[in-house]
């Protein structure tokens, strides 16, 4: 497993790329003030040790029509899947379409579905044709958002 990294040039690197995957190593060498060489190899480096999982475009989902977002909380009764463990039953919910994130959480619930739709009508259907027809799936609470003052995926280096 991959460690935090100790050295302030790498970290630089990881947040210069949080914000602007799509820059060239020549831009980036000369914004961190090394030679391109050197960020190319910390660029690998990060990327073999997992540190870097991947790169992506980030999608304007209103323009798209997504204009719902909900955030959909789910309990497991395991006498209607004996044989299935809840990590398995939010794996399925991670399949379905427009899932963005899933969670096993503490609490009273089991685990946390985050989904994005076009209406609230198709959230519904999301929840009540698909995730509650997943063997296992007790009941679901969900919430739907009014208004997104803050989303996105940086961490403070």
């Amino acid at each position: 497993m991959a460690k935090f990294p100790e050295d302030a040039a790498e970290r630089e690197l990881l947040r210069a790329l949080q914000q602007n995957s799509q820059r060239s190593l020549r831009e980036l060498s000369r914004e961190l003030g090394l030679p391109i060489s050197t960020v190319h190899e910390k660029i690998k480096r990060l990327e073999r040790e997992g540190l870097i999982r991947g790169y992506r475009a980030i999608l304007d989902e209103k323009k798209l029509g997504f204009t719902v977002t909900g955030f959909v909380l789910v309990s497991v009764n395991y006498m209607n899947a004996p044989k299935t463990t809840q990590a398995e039953i939010a794996e399925k919910a991670a399949k379905l379409p427009n899932v963005q994130e899933v969670h096993i959480i503490a609490g009273e619930w089991d685990f946390l579905v985050k989904a994005k739709a076009r209406s609230v009508e198709e959230l519904g259907k999301l929840v009540t044709e698909k995730l509650r027809n997943i063997p296992g799936v007790e009941k679901t609470l969900s919430i739907i958002t009014y208004e997104t003052v803050r989303e996105d995926a940086l961490l403070s280096l």
